[in-house]
């Protein structure tokens, strides 16, 4: 398969490698290396370990699940897309593994959306204004993560992209369609 890569593609990777600088750098390796894998399971186990205490332990376990499962999809498609990596001058990071989608993009998009959906169903806590300011922090840090991996030429921007969406979509319509019915009573128990 070809690097299927095109002019949007071209164009941003051209326009990070034109704009670097060494600090930027230092702190784009930061933020690429606290939302890598290890990153993103210890916030899912935080995650599941508050929902849990607070007596879903259903949802505590699909957000395990949600997140597991949506790793091994991130893998696969990987493996099915088999899409190369930026080449070596303009990246800065080794890597041996494909580059469609950005795991880093897709598992922080997707541990993001599954807390939003735990704080819509109130599973996190019941404060609103807290909700959402949680929920703007996690947004901003999955698009810094993504804009880290495309600063370092890691992906390709449509990785990225890609990444985000899945990600997204995969953490909300799994971990919703895994508390359908059981979120209302759940919630009510924990109240009580």
């Amino acid at each position: 398969m070809t690097d299927g890569t095109n002019g949007l593609d071209t164009a941003v990777l051209t326009w990070m490698v034109d704009h670097r600088t060494p600090w930027v750098t230092d702190v784009m390796t930061v933020v690429t290396t606290v939302g890598n894998t290890v990153g993103v399971a210890v916030l899912t186990v935080i995650l599941a370990a508050i929902v849990w205490r607070r007596g879903s332990r259903r949802a505590a376990l699909a957000t395990l699940a949600v997140m597991l499962l949506g790793w091994g999809l991130m893998n696969g498609i990987k493996y099915a897309v088999r899409r190369t990596r930026p080449p070596t001058p303009e990246r800065l990071v080794d890597l041996s593994t494909w580059s469609f989608p950005s795991g880093h993009a897709m598992m922080s998009a997707m541990v993001a959306a599954v807390a939003i959906v735990l704080i819509g169903r109130g599973l996190l806590g019941r404060a609103r204004k807290r909700g959402r300011a949680a929920a703007a922090v996690l947004t901003a840090a999955t698009l810094l993560i993504g804009f880290s991996r495309l600063y370092l030429g890691a992906h390709w921007c449509t990785d990225v992209l890609a990444g985000w969406a899945l990600g997204a979509l995969w953490g909300t319509l799994a971990l919703r369609a895994s508390l359908s019915g059981a979120a209302t009573s759940s919630v009510s128990d924990a109240v009580r």
